[in-house]
Order: structure tokens, then C-alpha cells, then sequence
């Protein structure tokens, strides 16, 4: 079975929409997560992959471009590219409404903002291909070269935003989260759970979930994540989709995930020692079991679809043992005190 660890790496828009003078947090706070002369970021991940031999796909937002500026998305290129890992493309649209509404305070003019503005699949399709396609040109200014895989901020995809991917010439997408269909994820289009498809010439790899036993989650799903599901939980859902002959595994995490704000403003940040062994648990246990899963990437995958046969339909919505997750919700409400 292929496993692909995938990050969205995205700075925050830090209450700017809503509070004038607020600014974006930069890179070095959202994205690296600088805590005094240590990043616990996105470097913490390359250096836990780096010691298996393992690559992720970040998936880096773009569009704050407008708002921080060249040089705070170039260095998250300039990281992830030299220490080879896959690059592609990732989008918060929030960012470019919030470009237009600082330049309309400025000039003391109204600017309306949508009622969704940062749900990318639902905008009409001009819309949509005007942001995609400013996204994708930043994206080839730092990176060099043109994205080959793709995910919606807030998995905020549809089926009217693949076919856009498609002309665009972006033909592999991994926004579908069944936690959130069909309020945010894929509100047009009725997708399968755990399984590579084909729609309107993309296909959509999504993220993995499983059925929670506990009155959590919504619509009954937990995704694939180091943050809100233990290693156990994990454990079970790797091993379930193996059994079952589930041929893609979607694993999420952000370039955030890692520590502990005290505040949105993420001036001042924790580690979060929980969820950093988490991590080191999961590489452990993958690195462990080669046999049964392959560590690969969405862009290796992308790089092959010209000859990728259908995957079979073999797929398993796994129920997470009900013991494993009680503990893991004792064990995250204490930890959700900054100072543990």
C-alpha cells in the first residue's frame, strides 16, 4: 500500500479580515514555527523523514504572496527544495481578498467580502480559474517549475474545481475530506471514501478516514492525523486499509501542528511533545513495516498517470477501537493546557 505523508504548509491570516491593521503571521511563526533558535515547523518534519530515507508532500499555499510578500513564500521553497522533498500546490483565497480589502481601507473605500471567501470550490469557475491560475504563477516563480498536484485550503473542493485543474493541466487533487461532505468538501459531486477516482480527468487521491465510535468527529469520520487521532488509532487504520487492499493511504498534517500557541498571534509557542511522538511513532513503525507499506508522494504518483490503471475499488472505513480513542481524548484534554 502507498502512504503519503501530506502538509499543508500556509501561513494564518491572523484576524486581519475581521480587524484592520492585523496583519498575516509570517513564515517564520506559522509555517517554520521559530521557537528562540529552534524551528519546530516544517524543518521538525524533514528532519524526522530524513532519518528514514522518507519524503512528504507539502502542499504550500501561494496567494499570501500578496500580502507578505516575495520572500516570505520563497524561503518555505527554498527549504523544502533543498532538502528535496515534493513541492505543490496549496491555496487559502482568504489571502487574496484580504490583499483587495487592505487596499480599499487604505484608500477609504467599501470592499465586499464574499460570505465563503476562502472556500475555493465554491466560486463560480471564472472565478476559481482566475485564482488557480495567480496561484500557480507564484508557484513556478519560486519553485521553477508548474505544480502536478493540488489541495483546496479547508479541503473546500468540486467537482466544478477539478475541471478546472484539468485545463489548467493539474491532474491529480487530494481535497476530499469526508469529515466535511458535503458542507465543504465536494458539496457538488458524490465521491468514495479511501479510494482513488477518476472525476472530470483529475483524480482525486483522498484523505484516509475511519468511522469514530465516540460522539466525536463530524459525520462520524476522523481523518488520518497525527494531531487528533493517537498512534494506535493510526496503527489500526494502516493495517485495516492494508488487509483490505486499499492501494492509497492520505496521512495529513499542517506546518503548525507540531506546537502549542498560546494565542492566535503564535508569538509565543510550546512544542507539543504528544503529538512530536506521535510522529516519531508513526515513522518508526513505517519504517519497521517496508514490506507492507511504501512512504511515496502525490508528485510521484502525478508523474505516472499517463500510465495508472484504475485502482481496484478495494477500500475499508475501518472503526477505531472505542478504548484507544476514550484514552486519546483524556490524554488531549489535558494537553490542550499551554502550559503541559
Amino acid at each position: 500500500m502507498n502512504v503519503y505523508f501530506t502538509v499543508d504548509a500556509e501561513s494564518s491570516i491572523g484576524g486581519a479580515l475581521e480587524r484592520p491593521g492585523q496583519q498575516p503571521l509570517p513564515a517564520s511563526r506559522h509555517v517554520f514555527c521559530r521557537i528562540g533558535s529552534d524551528d519546530f515547523g516544517i524543518p521538525l518534519l524533514v528532519r524526522i523523514m530524513d532519518r528514514y530515507g522518507f519524503r512528504g508532500t507539502f502542499f504550500v499555499e501561494t496567494l499570501a504572496t500578496r500580502c507578505l510578500g516575495d520572500g516570505d513564500t520563497r524561503s518555505v521553497f527554498d527549504f523544502l527544495l533543498g532538502h528535496k522533498q515534493d513541492v505543490q500546490l496549496h491555496i487559502h483565497p482568504a489571502f487574496w481578498h484580504l490583499s483587495h480589502l487592505q487596499k480599499a481601507r487604505g484608500a477609504g473605500a467599501p470592499y465586499q467580502l464574499p460570505k465563503t471567501p476562502d472556500l475555493i470550490g465554491h466560486y463560480d469557475k471564472p472565478m476559481q480559474m482566475r485564482l488557480l491560475s495567480e496561484a500557480i504563477e507564484y508557484f513556478e516563480r519560486f519553485a521553477g517549475y508548474r505544480p502536478s498536484a493540488f489541495r483546496a485550503g479547508c479541503f473546500a473542493g468540486s467537482r466544478s474545481m477539478l475541471q478546472c485543474l484539468n485545463e489548467l493541466g493539474i491532474r491529480l487533487d487530494s481535497s476530499f475530506n469526508p469529515c466535511y461532505h458535503p458542507d465543504l468538501s465536494f458539496p457538488d459531486g458524490e465521491l468514495e471514501p479511501n479510494v482513488a477516482q477518476l472525476v472530470d480527468g483529475v483524480w482525486e487521491i483522498p484523505v484516509t478516514v475511519a468511522r469514530s465510535r465516540l460522539p466525536e468527529g463530524l459525520h462520524g469520520y476522523r481523518f488520518a492525523d497525527c494531531t487528533s487521532l493517537s498512534f494506535p488509532e493510526l496503527r489500526t487504520m494502516l493495517e485495516a486499509a492494508a488487509r483490505a487492499g486499499q492501494e492509497h493511504f492520505v496521512i495529513v498534517f499542517h506546518s503548525f501542528s507540531a506546537v502549542k500557541p498560546k494565542d492566535g498571534s503564535f508569538a509565543q509557542m510550546r512544542p507539543n511533545r504528544i503529538v512530536i511522538r506521535r510522529l516519531e511513532k508513526l515513522f518508526v513503525y513505517l519504517s519497521e513495516n517496508r514490506s507492507s507499506f511504501q512512504v511515496s508522494t502525490l508528485g510521484a504518483l502525478a508523474s505516472r498517470l499517463e500510465t495508472f490503471e484504475s485502482p481496484s475499488s478495494a477500500r475499508t472505513v475501518v472503526y477505531l477501537p472505542f478504548a484507544r480513542s476514550a484514552l486519546r481524548k483524556a490524554v488531549q484534554a489535558l494537553n490542550n493546557a499551554y502550559w503541559v
